[in-house]
């Protein structure tokens, strides 16, 4: 998936997720019910987060400029780092909201839940469908943005259809006295759900933004890399990696015989750099002369891409 069709997929994103808050709102303001409030605390931040993403790939779009020349692409970690901010606030509010309707319960009932259950179809079908591309786009780009979304879009889609049947429930059983508990409980599991998805996102992206390395399975295809071209340099010293955003930087730490000459020492640092990169999408790999020196971040490359 392109870069054009990734902004695509989150401009659509944008207007189903303005038109869901507004309906949302709606729902809650004709019904007063503690699932309607979870309902449109989480759309209202889903459509927040979604709105970040847009105005984020449109500012990657433009390039890091002077002032960013190697981490602008850290603005997706960021933006994803914010979207986690909101995800534990609406918790807190949808939990504290939940346990007050446990302590005085209410049946649910009237023209906003009938609202509220043709909207949980609707949008369970959009969400469901932004969640597949959202996905896609996570797995094509390596983008931590888009895979942020694709968790976004997935929380959506079960609370479509965890609200829908809550709903359902609290309609069907309107007639049994412990029914009253079904929405403020469905709303905890909500805010559950809500909670579990903040910690992914932020874990994720607090990772990228301190230089996590790269994961044990590229780690192991950089080394089975190095290893097939070992006939090209005489000492591996070692291997640096890290993630910006949806770009990858490497550092690999080779020495050479001082009597090889420049020009074959040149063409297999390009061999290894290639090798290398053959096995990511978006990936900086600098090739280094000598051994890595651990109280620096940024050795002199020999050759980078």
């Amino acid at each position: 998936m392109t870069s054009a069709h990734k902004e695509s997929s989150t401009r659509t994103a944008v207007i189903a997720g303005a038109v869901d808050t507004m309906v949302s709102l709606g729902a809650l303001l004709a019904a007063q019910s503690s699932v309607l409030l979870a309902d449109f605390l989480k759309t209202s931040l889903e459509f927040v987060a979604v709105m970040l993403a847009w105005m984020a790939m449109r500012r990657l779009a433009r390039g890091g400029g002077d002032a960013y020349e190697y981490g602008i692409g850290k603005l997706e970690n960021l933006s994803s780092l914010f979207v986690a901010a909101l995800m534990a606030l609406v918790f807190l509010v949808i939990a504290v909201n939940a346990v007050r309707g446990l302590i005085s319960p209410s049946h649910v009932g009237g023209i906003g839940v009938i609202i509220s259950l043709v909207a949980q179809l609707v949008y369970g079908v959009i969400n469901g469908w932004l969640w597949r591309r959202s996905l896609l786009a996570a797995r094509t780009e390596e983008s931590p943005l888009m895979e942020s979304q694709a968790k976004l879009f997935f929380t959506k889609l079960f609370g479509n259809v965890f609200i829908f049947l809550s709903l359902a429930l609290s309609l069907a059983l309107a007639e049994q006295a412990w029914s009253v508990y079904i929405d403020p409980i469905a709303s905890l599991v909500i805010a559950g759900s809500i909670l579990m998805s903040a910690v992914g996102v932020f874990s994720s992206s607090v990772y990228d933004l301190l230089d996590g390395t790269l994961e044990e399975k590229d780690k192991l295809d950089i080394m089975r890399e190095l290893v097939l071209h070992f006939h090209r340099y005489d000492m591996l010293y070692g291997v640096r990696s890290r993630r910006a955003g949806n770009r990858v930087f490497i550092d690999i730490h080779v020495g050479f015989e001082p009597d090889r000459r420049i020009g074959d020492v040149e063409q297999d640092i390009a061999a290894i750099r290639a090798g290398v990169m053959r096995h990511f999408k978006n990936a900086c790999v600098t090739v280094v002369l000598g051994p890595e020196d651990k109280n620096r971040s940024d050795a002199a490359p020999t050759i980078a891409a």
